[in-house]
């Protein structure tokens, strides 16, 4: 017997996504400037779709096991599907695993139905295409981030980045450096005698060996040059390659640990509260909805959980699938993952791909209240779109890091 019937478990976990679902209007997992093909896109259900959501619903944890970074394929030609996912070595170990896990959760909402799709986040890059990009340096430039202070001496500034990052480009692509990347400092004095030391950070994909990582650092060393002549702190990210530097402060470099953490023991049984329902009988226990639900949804039976007494021959299976998964979707542990009114709607109207959710549900997890972020953000930094050209204010750097 399913516990209660369909009506009520879309109820219960419709009210426990609550008032948060207002609040995804400052979602923080959003890119700037993705890349979304627009040719040859998949449909609803095809075998591409189902090709994507296994790929990102493994990746993030594979990648969280190899410190970071991974890649695969699923599926057969000419539905496989080739993807990546790396966290940026600027950002900490719990900034990168809820990037991860956050991007690839995302990808249909960001790019509805394309085939290929790039894209930069704060701590984060994800990709995935139907063809394959392994091994091959993308120069695309996704964008820059810069801090509006400037040095005096530009010209003693630019000799020390210069020599600094070209140094750590070279040690990044260097045939025994298994991570792709490497970070330093260099000290120098201005023409008004003052000290200073700049730090800085070169970074490439794992995927790419040391000819292509170096042809991809060269150019974004030369874009810092050429973007940020006298900034203080700058940075240029691409789908390949990142490289960014500060004056007087370090990066906060996070190399990724060498194992995992270990995995988080099973949550206890929860008490009977609004999101459970006590049977009566007493060989039945205490479901708890939501979980009960995403058990099956886990499990490719996510039908089960619609009540007993309705009439599948009357039903549209796909259309009761959609709104199931719609309604763990707004249900999601984690509040930066639940979508929009808007998103939710535009599943639910099938204008929009249905959410790829993890297999397993989350554990939840808290950010800080806004106040203490507002009160916590300091510089004002800028970004700039290298795709499409334009450029657009940021939020704080500083706000931003707490935020992912």
């Amino acid at each position: 017997m399913a516990p209660q019937s369909f009506l009520i478990v879309l109820a219960v976990v419709l009210s426990f996504a609550g008032p948060a679902v207002v609040v995804v209007v400052g979602q923080p997992y959003i890119p700037l400037g993705p890349y979304c093909s627009t040719t040859g896109n998949f449909t609803t259900a095809s075998d591409y779709q189902v090709n994507l959501g296994d790929l990102m619903s493994s990746l993030p944890q594979s990648a969280i096991a190899n410190r970071g970074f991974d890649k695969g394929t699923s599926g057969q030609a000419p539905d496989e599907v080739f993807g990546l996912i790396m966290c940026y070595a600027d950002r900490n170990w719990t900034q990168c695993q809820n990037c991860l896990r956050a991007a690839a959760a995302g990808v249909q909402q960001i790019c509805p139905f394309s085939r290929e799709m790039k894209a930069c986040y704060d701590a984060c890059v994800v990709q995935y295409s139907n063809v394959s990009f392994f091994s091959v340096a993308d120069l695309t430039v996704a964008f820059y981030v810069w801090v509006d202070a400037f040095v005096t001496d530009m010209a003693a500034m630019n000799a020390t980045r210069w020599s600094l990052m070209t140094r750590l480009a070279e040690e990044a692509a260097g045939n025994g450096n298994s991570l792709r990347l490497a970070n330093g400092s260099q000290a120098y004095t201005d023409s008004q005698g003052s000290s200073h030391v700049m730090y800085g950070l070169a970074q490439c994909t794992r995927d790419l060996n040391g000819s292509e990582c170096a042809r991809c650092l060269a150019k974004f060393v030369a874009e810092l040059s050429s973007s940020h002549p006298n900034n203080t702190y700058g940075t240029v990210k691409g789908y390949s390659c990142y490289v960014a530097y500060k004056i007087g402060e370090n990066l906060g470099i996070t190399i990724p640990p060498d194992t995992a953490a270990p995995p988080r023991p099973p949550p206890s049984r929860p008490p009977p509260s609004p999101t459970t329902v006590q049977d009566t009988e007493e060989e039945y226990a205490t479901v708890h909805l939501v979980q009960w639900v995403w058990e099956c949804y886990g499990q490719g039976r996510i039908l089960d959980a619609a009540d007993a007494r309705l009439d599948r021959e009357q039903l549209d299976g796909e259309e009761m699938e959609r709104v199931m998964v719609t309604a763990l979707w707004c249900a999601h542990p984690d509040r930066a993952l639940r979508p929009s009114i808007r998103q939710a709607v535009n599943v639910l109207r099938c204008e929009a791909p249905l959410p790829c959710l993890p297999a397993n549900m989350p554990v939840a997890t808290f950010l800080p209240p806004l106040s203490r972020l507002q009160a916590e953000s300091g510089a004002v930094t800028g970004s700039s779109s290298g795709s499409a050209g334009t450029t657009r204010s940021s939020i704080a750097t500083e706000a931003s890091s707490l935020l992912r």
